[in-house]
């Protein structure tokens, strides 16, 4: 028997693209002349909201949900060819960005509910690392010649469990930087602002992981808006979780 397919999925890929058509057809034609050099679409959060009947339920969506809304976003572009190239080749590596979220979070009030959502908070910076590669795409190869590529999300990096040719029982790869992908990628501490605290309370921070071309563009002390999914991460101390 044939699966049938999820019509809620299809339909909010539908969505995306005839907002994109609509919204954002001249930051499309930017991209498809100027890809690879400019490779991010910023999407204002009210035009999301604002797109009539579906437009609420999308917002929403992107708040709750935000790794399907950019799947959702990423289909709706490949889908729809909405950003062609100059050499007519499907382009990688776009950044979708949402601004103008409908309200800030306070570092002080971030809570375990809001992990894996999209929000906004407000600091000053206070401490930047250097802008350094990170692996996003990694390929290994066995003693035997074969290639065996590993997708690389945030935190540590993973090796896989052994070559991953039908047969090939090595388990031990190498992994080959130049056929590998990767991206800039720097940590940046925000801290909150001053004026907001009561009596003698310490400002508290929240670390924040920005790549591609959102690396190298601030500095301490300056004043930013951090857009983006709240993610928790595991911490090592002294051999201890």
């Amino acid at each position: 028997m044939e699966k049938q397919p999820d019509l809620h999925e299809g339909d909010r890929t539908g969505d995306w693209t005839r907002l994109l058509k609509t919204k954002y057809k001249k930051e499309l034609g930017e991209l498809s002349r100027e890809y690879p050099h400019k490779r991010s679409l910023s999407i204002d959060y009210r035009d999301v909201e604002r797109f009539g009947k579906p437009g609420i339920a999308m917002a929403d969506e992107l708040l709750e949900n935000p790794g399907k809304v950019l799947e959702d976003v990423w289909d709706a572009i490949k889908n729809g060819q909405l950003i062609r190239t100059k050499d007519g080749k499907e382009p990688h590596g776009i950044n979708i960005r949402f601004t103008n979220l409908p309200r800030k979070t306070l570092i002080r009030n971030i809570r375990s509910d809001d992990i894996n959502r999209y929000i906004s908070v407000e600091g000053i910076l206070r401490k930047t690392t250097e802008v350094r590669p990170r692996v996003v795409e990694a390929v290994f190869r066995c003693p035997a010649g074969h290639f065996t590529v590993k997708q690389q999300k945030y935190g540590k990096f993973v090796e896989p469990d052994g070559c991953a040719t039908d047969g090939c029982t090595f388990k031990k790869l190498e992994l080959l930087p130049k056929r590998s992908k990767f991206v800039d990628s720097q940590k940046l501490r925000i801290q909150e602002s001053p004026e907001g605290l009561r009596g003698g309370e310490q400002p508290q921070t929240l670390d924040i992981d920005v790549t591609d071309d959102l690396s190298g563009i601030v500095s301490p002390g300056d004043r930013i808006i951090i857009n983006g999914i709240l993610r928790s991460m595991q911490r090592v101390v002294k051999g201890e979780k």
